[in-house]
């Protein structure tokens, strides 16, 4: 069985506006006819008021000439209203009907006195008359009024029809045309034509800001695509450059081609370290990216973890006679000490590595409204205004950058940013070529009490020096859950081959 088509945002259009045109004149209709059916009422009142008020002062002339109430009388002015429609009851002062006039057999009507030289000799009920084949005044214009309401009302109707049709098509025209476009738009983008704009498509303001919201978003799409194959491309370099190293060398020692085995090897090392480096970008890069299975936040003192990053960058800073100055006041945040360490320890590796020797690092940290504010300042090379919006790109380098400091993979800052939005926080960023840069984090400020985080014990694992020195480098989450097996395995394995078999292939 075919499913069925669902209707189109024209079809729909179409279809309200008429209904919407018809419910209007239908209850215009109904409005109309309680308003007219109430006038009615009125008019048939005061028409009844009128012949009872008429007949009233008949009968008191009937009355004096006939001195008296008189049958045949009664009867001639019954005939003559029945003419009109109507009919009378005629009673005496005693309340009862006189002679010629029937019996008083429905409630209601309209009352008249008679009265005779000021004395009240009966009373004139004057009714509607309900014979077959006889039509009040009321009655007629009811009838002209319905037929007439009824061809005015069938007109309004196709007028407002034909008026809904033609607005409806119209704005049909206006909304569906331009999302059509924009549908069209969406589809080839999902063909992978990224470089399709949707502005221009027409419409509304609500239709020009989805096609701006489009074009962000292929706009995203190519920018993701270049970066894509960006770090396709460095990757790939990276890893060509350092592996050729190790073949060649391989190769060199298996032909005995060198003459200094240990230089060799000692490139050796640093080949494979260089890979190791690489791998363990790319892997905490991975694991910022899903901060949410990583970070585990509760209340900390923030000024500890900056005091205790900048203590361990000391030496390093001394070895480049790059000054390091610290103000670092109270703040307590909820969030994870490991992450928001890692977050420092980049910003601090990335000033000290572009800044040079002689140069200053400043240390800040303080609160700024509900923000715990880490201020991070440099007096390095600077980024270039137009590169400032590319820093926190995963694999991208500026080109200056690339000239200063030729170790780095462009990751540092990309994980800085993850780790940092993980934590409902934010990173800014301003800079002056040839000045330096100043970095500031922003984490909210947390009232929770603090909470110490649970010890966990593992027994140690004997491994040889050279793998320790090398798992001791690899710091990514991944490898240090890893480690204990590694160092096993790998430990069985060099007390098997045993004989002084080195592990340097193993180390970096």
């Amino acid at each position: 069985m075919r499913a069925r088509r669902p209707l189109g945002l024209r079809t729909h259009l179409l279809g309200a506006m008429v209904m919407l045109a018809l419910a209007s004149v239908a209850l215009t209709a109904m409005l109309v006819n309680r308003a007219v059916d109430s006038e009615l009422g009125d008019f048939s009142k005061r028409d009844l008021r009128i012949t009872a008020v008429n007949a009233a002062d008949t009968a008191a002339a009937v009355y004096l000439e006939d001195r008296g109430w008189s049958e045949r009388s009664v009867l001639a002015m019954r005939t003559v209203l029945r003419a009109h429609g109507e009919a009378i009851v005629v009673l005496g002062a005693n309340g009862r009907p006189v002679p010629g006039s029937p019996s008083l057999t429905a409630v209601g009507g309209q009352r008249a006195a008679v009265l005779v030289h000021g004395h009240d000799v009966g009373t004139v009920i004057a009714t509607p008359l309900r014979a077959a084949g006889v039509v009040t005044p009321a009655q007629r214009l009811d009838r002209q009024l319905a037929r007439r309401m009824d061809g005015l009302l069938l007109t309004a109707g196709i007028v407002a029809a034909s008026l809904a049709l033609l607005l409806a098509l119209l704005v049909a025209l206006h909304v569906a045309g331009p999302l059509q476009r924009l549908t069209e738009v969406a589809r080839r983008m999902g063909a992978g034509e990224i470089e399709t704009r949707a502005t221009g498509s027409g419409g509304g303001r609500e239709m020009t800001r989805l096609a701006h919201t489009m074009d962000r978003l292929a706009a995203a799409l190519r920018r993701q695509d270049e970066l894509r194959r960006a770090t396709a491309s460095d990757v790939t370099h990276e890893l060509r450059g350092a592996l050729v190293g190790v073949f060649a060398r391989v190769e060199a020692l298996r032909e005995g081609l060198v003459e200094d085995e240990h230089a060799v090897l000692h490139a050796l090392d640093g080949d494979v370290r260089r890979l190791h480096r690489l791998v363990d970008d790319v892997d905490r890069l991975a694991e910022a990216q899903r901060p949410g299975l990583l970070v585990c936040k509760r209340p900390i003192h923030l000024d500890e973890i900056v005091l205790a990053s900048v203590a361990r960058y000391a030496d390093r800073c001394a070895a480049r006679a790059v000054v390091v100055r610290e103000r670092v006041a109270r703040a307590r945040v909820e969030g994870d000490p490991e992450r928001l360490g890692q977050v420092v320890d980049n910003l601090l590796s990335n000033a000290l590595r572009y800044t040079g020797e002689g140069g200053r690092i400043a240390v800040k940290l303080e609160a700024r409204g509900a923000y715990a504010v880490i201020e991070i300042s440099d007096t390095g090379i600077g980024i270039a205004p137009e590169h400032l919006g590319r820093i926190f790109d995963r694999f991208w380098r500026a080109p200056e950058a690339r000239v200063a400091a030729a170790g780095g993979s462009g990751v540092g800052l990309a994980v800085v940013a993850d780790l940092v939005r993980a934590h409902d926080g934010r990173v800014e960023v301003s800079s002056r070529p040839g000045r330096g840069s100043v970095f500031s984090v922003f984490v909210p400020l947390s009232e929770r009490p603090l909470v110490r985080a649970p010890a966990h014990r593992r027994a140690p694992t004997p491994v040889v020096p050279e793998l320790r020195l090398a798992l001791g480098e690899m710091r990514s989450p991944a490898v240090s859950r890893l480690d204990c097996d590694l160092a096993d395995a790998l430990a069985h394995r060099a007390g098997v081959l045993g004989r002084g078999q080195s592990s340097a292939p193993f180390a970096g």
